[in-house]
């Protein structure tokens, strides 16, 4: 894009090349084994990150799986209506906000890590999920989860046509993927995602580079 615009309004093409916006100096595996069938979510409590979403499709999935714990880091406006989601439905105890704290090792605890952004950029919360090994789902959109999540090898990338789909679709068909991923659908989640996680740090490098 950049070179494009340069190329329209002037007479000079610089090389252009990206530069990472974030990276991981090294996979963090546990030390113990990884919770069972916890979810984690992290970001911003903003509407447009509808974590809202994602405790309506736990609240559902947890009809499935009983075990099901769902904790969300993050700080925002929308924690309010997060809040009063959960109590309503009297989720206290399954799922927890946890606020906004350091997740370095914190990631690896969990098994499942649920973002519900249609709007993502590079997403280093994704990347950091993946570098710690933890199964992955997301929409199917532009930007941010394509990169991170392998379809049916490391999570699952949700469909999701905004224009037509109402939330309550949305939800059943992210509560329907938790169920999927904690019913071992996928052989090797975990290791699947370290994988691409270094796939996606040679790839970047390479590109950097030339």
């Amino acid at each position: 894009m950049l070179t494009q615009q340069f190329k329209k309004y002037t007479s000079y093409v610089p090389r252009v090349r990206t530069i990472p916006v974030g990276s991981l100096d090294t996979l963090k595996r546990p030390k113990r084994k990884r919770k069972p069938y916890t979810m984690i979510t992290a970001s911003r409590l903003a509407s447009e990150k509808h974590v809202d979403w994602i405790v309506r499709a736990a609240i559902k999935a947890k009809q499935e799986i009983p075990d099901l714990i769902f904790d969300i880091y993050g700080e925002g406006g929308e924690k309010g209506n997060i809040q009063q989601i959960i109590e309503t439905s009297k989720a206290e105890d399954y799922i927890r906000l946890r606020g906004h704290v350091n997740l370095d090792d914190i990631y690896k605890q969990y098994d499942l890590f649920v973002s519900a952004s249609t709007s993502e950029g590079f997403g280093l919360t994704l990347m950091e999920a993946v570098g710690s090994g933890l199964g992955m789902l997301g929409f199917d959109v532009n930007y941010g989860n394509p990169t991170f999540i392998n379809d049916k090898k490391n999570g699952y990338l949700i469909p999701i046509a905004l224009n037509e789909d109402s939330v309550d679709t949305i939800v059943s068909r992210l509560a329907d993927h938790m169920v999927s991923y904690f019913n071992k659908d996928l052989r090797k989640p975990h290791e699947e995602s370290y994988k691409n996680r270094q796939t996606i740090q040679d790839k970047t490098y390479r590109t950097t580079m030339e």
